[in-house]
């Protein structure tokens, strides 16, 4: 005689592991988009430092400061692109033979946290790594080399005159685990002491560190050092909406829709640090030469330069490099290369001043 058993399913939802964002709390916000879908920036340019000339006589033109040029600008627009969205129902039928067990707004905040979050995290991540100033393309960090490059990064940024103030180091969990082995872990007692939020594991170097997935990352990319302001990352639209028993449905339907970017300021680029795996990344291009320049990025599918000071990757004024480039005393080459499944190179900068 056949038994039949009864199988009976629990009133307890088996939620999936989530965490806060791990970027939200060092995402630029100095300004807002609020109202408009783009904003434009000025960057005021840099007056040139000349000699005083006691000798020279203004009543017969001229100045002893040196010549007058009105101080110029650059512009750079910020238009949002993200405009994401989901929805789902939850039939009345289908929630009374479940035990009622799924409830429209939990299952909104649910997918929130465990889907809209992470996506937002991973996208500022990647922009701020493909629009990092400063960085380097090397081989995978080891107990004996993490901290080394961790506090060559942090004084490149001195070296660039980024504040030391509001900085973030932002690591793989991959190679939290060669900073807390490191060898060269000395005199840094607040590594693993804070207490842990929001992925925030401690201090190095007066730097908050916050462990971050290595799934977030870009490939092979282990860690990011941010100046806080470096960027603008507006979250200016969240509606997690429930709509009850709408046309031909018979329940509940959830609504989400969130508009989201990030931006690297073109006058922070500097602020920004990338160090990754070369064989994921581009390492910084190589410039030759005085009056004509040449350009190598070894990997780089396109490489394209500025003479005009502005910022290669964002400028409209950007070439693409194909031969030498010609530059003026004092001119300013800035060049990166770009390519298909790399993380795009740091800014190489070289000045002609002979």
């Amino acid at each position: 005689m056949a038994v039949n058993l009864t199988t009976t399913y629990s009133p307890l939802i088996a939620e999936r592991f989530k965490q806060q964002s791990f970027t939200d709390n060092y995402a630029g916000k100095k300004y807002t988009l609020d109202g408009s879908k783009s904003i434009v920036v000025y960057s005021v340019n840099k007056a040139v430092l000349n000699n005083y000339d006691r000798t020279l006589n203004p009543f017969s033109g001229g100045s002893r400061f040196g010549t007058i040029a009105e101080l110029g600008d650059t512009t750079q627009t910020l238009q949002m692109t993200q405009d994401k969205s989901f929805t789902f129902s939850i039939d009345s039928g289908n929630k009374a033979d479940q035990l009622n067990i799924k409830q429209c707004n939990e299952q909104l905040k649910s997918n929130w946290d465990e889907v809209c979050t992470p996506a937002i995290d991973m996208y500022r991540l990647g922009i701020w790594a493909n629009g990092a100033g400063c960085g380097k393309a090397g081989s995978a960090l080891t107990n004996s080399t993490a901290m080394t490059a961790i506090m060559t990064a942090s004084a490149v940024l001195s070296n660039r005159l980024v504040p030391k103030k509001n900085r973030v180091l932002l690591i793989s969990e991959t190679a939290y685990i060669n900073c807390k082995l490191s060898t060269e872990l000395v005199g840094i007692p607040n590594l693993g002491q804070a207490s842990i939020a929001n992925g925030k594991v401690g201090t190095i170097d007066g730097m908050d560190v916050i462990t971050v997935p290595d799934s977030y990352f870009p490939a092979g990319v282990y860690f990011i050092i941010k100046y806080v302001d470096a960027t603008v990352d507006p979250l200016k639209l969240k509606v997690l909406r429930v709509q009850k028993n709408p046309l031909g449905i018979d329940g509940d339907v959830g609504e989400c829709r969130f508009y989201h970017d990030s931006f690297v300021l073109d006058a922070k680029v500097n602020g920004i640090y990338v160090y990754g795996n070369s064989a994921s990344m581009l390492d910084m291009p190589v410039v030759s030469g005085t009056a004509s320049v040449t350009v190598a990025c070894a990997g780089a599918t396109a490489i394209r330069y500025t003479t005009d000071g502005t910022n290669p990757k964002t400028s409209e004024t950007a070439a693409t490099y194909a031969s030498a480039v010609a530059l003026s005393v004092g001119q300013t080459l800035r060049v990166y290369g770009s390519g298909a499944g790399y993380v795009s190179s740091p800014i190489a900068e070289f000045t002609r001043t002979v």
